[in-house]
């Protein structure tokens, strides 16, 4: 997959690009739909699939007090649009200049000067533009003015929700992380390197893995079952988010024990998939009140983790049509 950042006045030279556009954070089912049809007509056409996507989020520049926790993290982004066949993704800069270019320039000026469009699709709600004041039906009738087509994709729901980055954002965020896939299509996972913590758990018998976290949304504090995968390689553990209220309200953590598992991780670069809550962060009387609890954890992680189909174990190359 070939990565291009920042057109500004750049004229591209490609194989009849089929062309989609948008933020595509956690790249849900919805976006996949998306994508599974630039791939497939890009096939079809013997074109190139094409992503035209911005840096940073829009409202970072439009709305700073409104900007959401990103899914993903810009690097877990590209991964997984090169695990659905993208040919080429286009990072475009989103600053204050280009969010006030009105709809019309922008189509002549990026979608037709720039990367010689051969067909866009959209969602049938999509908005561009300043303002975002251009429509899909305008998106049509200057792809017939200036010789591109359109194809529109219907919106996904399920469940009879619609499926969107926001409603995912909150699931994440109140812990029901189990009900994520239904509309992600994966387990949510945070991207991060291990690094030194306490050691307070190796004290009580159980040592963990202190992730920093590179990936800005991490679920409600609590105790989850999860997956660390290390290398392509998943390994069960249990992982608790909060402060450690039993030893003193501390800085937020991310802390798992790693079922069966002997080395040293770190500084190494890992992703936790979050599979199930177990329960919320509580504050023992007793380091070994603690541990009681602790042993009840792992072992309802162990139970859960058990019964999750190895066709569902986590992994970024999960981009089903």
């Amino acid at each position: 997959m070939q990565v291009v950042r920042h057109l500004e006045r750049r004229s591209l030279s490609i194989a009849k690009p089929i062309l989609t556009m948008g933020n595509f954070d956690g790249i849900h089912r919805g976006h996949r739909a998306l994508l599974h049809r630039v791939v497939q007509e890009a096939k079809a056409k013997g074109g190139s699939s094409v992503i035209l996507t911005f840096e940073p989020h829009p409202l970072q520049v439009l709305a700073p007090a409104h900007v959401p926790q990103m899914i993903l993290t810009h690097k877990d982004k590209l991964r997984i649009l090169q695990s659905c066949g993208v040919d080429l993704v286009i990072i475009q800069r989103f600053d204050s200049a280009f969010a006030g270019i009105e709809a019309g320039e922008f189509v002549q000026r990026y979608l037709v000067d720039c990367i010689k469009v051969h067909k866009v699709c959209v969602g049938k709600d999509f908005g561009f533009g300043k303002g975002k004041r251009g429509r899909v039906e305008d998106l049509i009738r200057w792809g017939a003015e200036k010789g591109f087509e359109v194809g529109i994709v219907e919106r996904l729901e399920l469940e009879g929700i619609r499926v969107s980055s926001s409603h995912i954002r909150k699931l994440i965020e109140v812990g029901e992380v189990d009900r994520v896939p239904r509309f992600l299509g994966r387990y949510h996972f945070v991207s991060g390197r291990v690094a030194k913590g306490h050691q307070r758990g190796r004290n009580l018998g159980f040592p963990t893995a202190n992730i920093a976290a590179r990936t800005e949304l991490i679920p409600s504090d609590g105790i989850y079952a999860t997956f660390l995968e290390l290398e392509g390689r998943r390994w069960p553990s249990v992982t608790s988010i909060g402060r450690n209220p039993t030893f003193g309200d501390g800085p937020r953590t991310i802390e798992s024990y790693i079922f069966d598992f002997q080395g040293d991780l770190y500084g190494r670069r890992v992703r936790l998939f979050f599979v199930q809550r177990i329960r919320e962060e509580r504050k023992f009387s007793s380091p070994d009140l603690l541990v009681e609890e602790i042993k009840r954890d792992i072992a309802s992680a162990q139970k859960i983790l058990s019964a999750v189909p190895a066709s569902e174990l986590p992994g970024l190359k999960a981009c089903l049509a």
